[in-house]
């Protein structure tokens, strides 16, 4: 059982949280929130209430989000602290069985269960799917949905399998090499993800609307190159004689062995590299002509644990990452931070395989929220609409946004 000082949190929290608080207790907590490690306090005593039998269903309710008091979220250091409490939060309440979807603007915390009726039941749009097409070397193609598990193919010494969990592996036999031009093509269409092991026994979750082109086989070859389009997480097998390279448009990220995300869709105008573990090294190189003759542009920048990269134009930044953010899509969910409607859209349309249409003016303001990606469209949509500033309609699948 919570200690005296705990339970006073406890009820400092729920307090703040049903708009009942006075502006004493407001003060009271809000220094509490201040302190050197009172959000992991503050969590782990809610984690335990939310999976304590002696809290009833009913009592939940004080939990969940209620406007924030405009006392604490004017100080920017304290609303930081309350957004990414909330996120954690959200978590817990989906073990515990509640509709754990929330989106935080400005100076508000909306729950989803108290939303307009907008977006219709009859007009809803079911999440994404594991799926893939799965390009052979001699241009046979193979819908990975489609078929059973078990083996797929075999070309260039290598076995094509699919597991049972649903993902592609090769496995290599000993001494085999593969021709020159033996590649495959794992590709995802809008609203489809998929995984694969590849033959040098390195792993590739990929994003909605994304391809990944590599080798048949890596052992005759001096690098292990694979080509993206779109996004995907890797996690590297280490082999520091035969180095990993990720060719996207303009950019190469080199490695010997670590676990990144490259996000590098066309229509964003710029590639995202985010490092989970280990090094890397990012590089871009460009040419143009002159009167002078043929001009090449480089530029490089390695790495930490923790860092992204952003290349934008001819220009790579280097910047702290927002790892739960940049990674939510390869764990099921939805995250964003300080996100424009725009972008927040363009991830939502991957994944449900819609088009975006914008009525009159574009919605201003940033959201921040986490959402799982297993939800229906009408869940994510209303929860957005329950900030007033956001209004959806909905047809076939089409989306039309309107301020």
């Amino acid at each position: 059982m919570p200690n005296t000082e705990d339970n006073r949190l406890l009820l400092l929290y729920q307090k703040f949280q049903s708009k009942t608080a006075s502006v004493e207790e407001l003060t009271e907590f809000n220094n509490f929130l201040a302190s050197e490690g009172a959000e992991q306090r503050l969590f782990e005593l809610i984690e335990k209430e939310y999976r304590s039998s002696e809290i009833k269903q009913s009592e939940l309710s004080e939990f969940r989000a209620g406007q924030i008091f405009q006392q604490i979220t004017s100080q920017p250091q304290t609303y930081r602290k309350i957004r990414k409490l909330w996120s954690r939060i959200a978590g817990v309440a989906a073990i515990a069985g509640l509709l754990a979807i929330a989106i935080l603007f400005k100076d508000q915390i909306l729950s989803a269960d108290n939303q307009s009726q907008v977006v219709s039941s009859n007009q809803d749009i079911a999440p994404g799917r594991s799926a893939a097409t799965l390009t052979l070397a001699n241009g046979r193609k193979i819908l990975l949905s489609a078929i059973p598990s078990g083996e797929l193919a075999s070309e260039s010494g290598a076995t094509i399998s699919k597991t049972s969990d649903g993902k592609i592996v090769y496995e290599v036999k000993e001494n085999s090499t593969a021709g020159p031009g033996q590649h495959n093509l794992l590709s995802t269409a809008m609203g489809e993800t998929y995984q694969v092991k590849l033959p040098d026994g390195s792993s590739v979750w990929l994003n909605a609307a994304s391809s990944l082109k590599y080798p048949v086989s890596f052992s005759s070859l001096k690098d292990r190159r694979v080509e993206l389009h779109g996004e995907a997480y890797f996690e590297v097998a280490k082999d520091k004689l035969h180095p990993f390279l990720v060719e996207t448009d303009g950019q190469e990220v080199t490695v010997l062995g670590t676990h990144f995300n490259v996000k590098a869709y066309t229509q964003d105008k710029n590639i995202v590299t985010t490092l989970a573990e280990g090094s890397v090294r990012v590089g871009y190189q460009a040419s143009a002509w002159s009167d002078h003759g043929k001009i090449v542009y480089k530029d490089e920048v390695i790495l930490s644990p923790g860092q992204q990269s952003l290349l934008k134009g001819e220009t790579i930044s280097v910047s702290k990452a927002d790892m739960e953010e940049s990674l939510a899509w390869k764990d099921g969910n939805f995250v964003f931070n300080d996100a424009k409607i725009e972008k927040i859209m363009q991830d939502i349309a991957r994944w449900y395989n819609i088009e975006v249409f914008y009525k009159g003016p574009s919605p201003t303001g940033a959201f921040s929220g986490n959402i799982s990606r297993s939800k229906n469209i009408s869940q994510i949509l209303k929860a957005l609409e329950s900030t007033k500033l956001v209004h959806f309609k909905i047809e076939g699948r089409k989306v039309y946004v309107s301020k």
